[in-house]
């Protein structure tokens, strides 16, 4: 218990450091959360975490054992004390905090500079690890065989990087200067805890590849994109090393999806840093700015999309889309159609094959036909466009030409939707490069862009019995050249009259220009 005679932040349980703890200043700062405090009131929450933990003692051993004269008491008896009255009741909660830490870290747990996150779903607070940790190491000396000692020192260390990992959910969600710093030293210190300890290496790994990546974020904020470079190069190193070792343990597959997501978003930060670099970019710290931008989005409110639009690794697909502009701006391409304009827009060109019958009589037949629909990569700022997908493409269903009687009966209609134009459009699509005119973001992916379309393809399947449709396919992005007048788009002529309706919409004027 004399180990532990320190002072404790009263924020999230942190034991303060040692320079704190001997300082005469007034006031103290957690190294861990980063908040600071007078030092009345670390002492009060020392002070009161201790008196619980005496409490818990009370209950747990039997009258008048008292663990200030625990070296005075024949090893044989404290380990039947901590056999009979403590391991019963501490197993049940080492196993929860070793669930919790697992469940914890299947989630992705950083950001990028000028990110914010959302606080992890973690059971337990950090001032709650931090005070189970406390409250094993108060019955360490019971547990006097080697097993046992083990056991209650590996559940001490997993309580210590399960608090660490908590307060960095915390700062994910603030931009407060220095907040990249304290990530880095909650990683290394819940990396260093845990690494000693069977199966626990490949999630260490992790966290020291992390905690490099704060130390980059870091950098780039005070300036320095070469160091930033050099630091999220070695540690997109070190977390596809760690992603190698947890695929080799089926135990840690639930970690596999949150790596790939921070990989993703080191590389994010490494491209752009090398943009800087190259010159592609001169300044870092607007492309990371624009990175916030479009993580803060709000899309509507609709609960068939939610799932979809809240997703946290959608913008790693986003990302890569402004990746592609921003090197396009310097010496890249992108698909961009033929036309006027001082706009890029972005556009899902889908492939859609359907056929009809058509005919009477002995003159039935069964025509196929091949068409291209272009959905707006702006769609997810539209609600009536979620709402109703027909108002979010190129209706082409709606423009069918006509065609006269004698024609249906002779079988003689080639087509029952009107996308020509969309056909000749999407035709012309060629690698450029954008030169001087402004770039829209794309704010959807293409999972969105396939959920749209096949919410369309219902709408006229329940309206047009004859139609039999084939599942869309998703060809990719195209760059329309257009004008953008406050929230008015003007496209080619080869759309008329298929403009997407949801392009007047006011949310519209939300769109993201390079």
């Amino acid at each position: 218990m004399d180990g532990m005679v320190e002072l404790r932040c009263k924020y999230c349980g942190a034991p303060l450091d040692r320079e704190d703890v001997e300082s005469e200043s007034p006031y103290v700062t957690c190294r861990s959360c980063g908040t600071t405090q007078q030092r009345v009131d670390a002492k009060a929450y020392m002070d009161q975490m201790m008196g619980q933990i005496q409490s818990w003692i009370s209950r747990a051993i039997p009258g008048g054992f008292s663990l200030a004269q625990q070296e005075n008491v024949d090893p044989v008896a404290r380990h039947s004390i901590y056999i009979n009255n403590v391991k019963p009741m501490l197993d049940l909660e080492i196993n929860e905090y070793r669930f919790a830490l697992n469940t914890t870290v299947s989630s992705p747990l950083i950001v990028l500079p000028f990110s914010k996150g959302e606080v992890l779903r973690s059971k337990h607070t950090s001032t709650q690890a931090f005070e189970f940790n406390a409250k094993l190491k108060s019955i360490e000396p019971l547990a006097v065989d080697d097993a046992n000692r083990r056991a209650v020192r590996e559940a001490e260390d997993v309580a210590t990087a399960y608090a660490l990992i908590v307060n960095n959910s915390k700062l994910t969600t603030d931009t407060t200067p220095g907040r990249f710093a304290l990530m880095s030293k909650n990683f290394r210190e819940s990396a260093d805890a845990i690494r000693g300890h069977d199966g626990y290496s490949a999630l260490a790994g992790r966290l020291d590849a992390l905690s490099e990546v704060c130390t980059a974020s870091d950098m780039v904020l005070n300036g320095d994109t070469l160091g930033c470079s050099m630091r999220v190069g070695e540690a997109i190193s070190m977390l596809e090393r760690s992603k190698a070792d947890i695929l080799a343990n089926p135990r840690l597959a639930m970690m596999i999806r949150a790596v790939d997501v921070e990989i993703a978003q080191s590389r994010t930060l490494k491209n752009i840093t090398d943009m800087v670099a190259s010159g592609t970019s001169s300044d870092p710290l607007r492309t990371l700015e624009l990175l916030n931008s479009v993580t803060s989005v709000e899309y509507p409110n609709n609960p068939s999309w939610n799932q979809l639009l809240r997703k946290a690794e959608r913008d790693r697909e986003l990302f890569g889309y402004i990746e592609a502009i921003s090197t396009a701006k310097s010496d890249g391409t992108l698909p961009i159609c033929s036309g006027a304009g001082d706009t890029l827009y972005p556009f899902w060109d889908v492939d859609l094959k359907y056929s009809f019958t058509t005919g009477g009589l002995f003159s039935k037949k069964v025509v196929e036909v091949s068409e291209d629909i272009l959905i707006p990569a702006t769609f997810t700022l539209s609600a009536e466009a979620l709402s109703n997908p027909r108002r979010g493409l190129t209706d082409i269903f709606a423009m069918a030409p006509q065609s006269s009687i004698l024609d249906r009966i002779k079988g003689n209609e080639d087509s029952i939707s009107g996308g020509k134009g969309v056909g000749r459009l999407t035709a012309s699509a060629s690698e450029n490069r954008p030169g001087a005119r402004q770039v829209v973001v794309p704010l959807s992916t293409r999972m969105e862009a396939v959920r749209l379309v096949e919410e369309y393809l219902k709408q006229c399947a329940s309206s047009h019995s004859k139609l039999k449709l084939s599942k869309p396919y998703v060809k990719g992005l195209v760059y329309i050249p257009c004008t953008v007048t406050g929230g008015s788009v003007s496209l080619p002529g080869e759309l008329d009259g298929l403009e997407p309706a949801s392009l007047g919409s006011p949310e519209m004027q939300r769109i993201i220009k390079i």
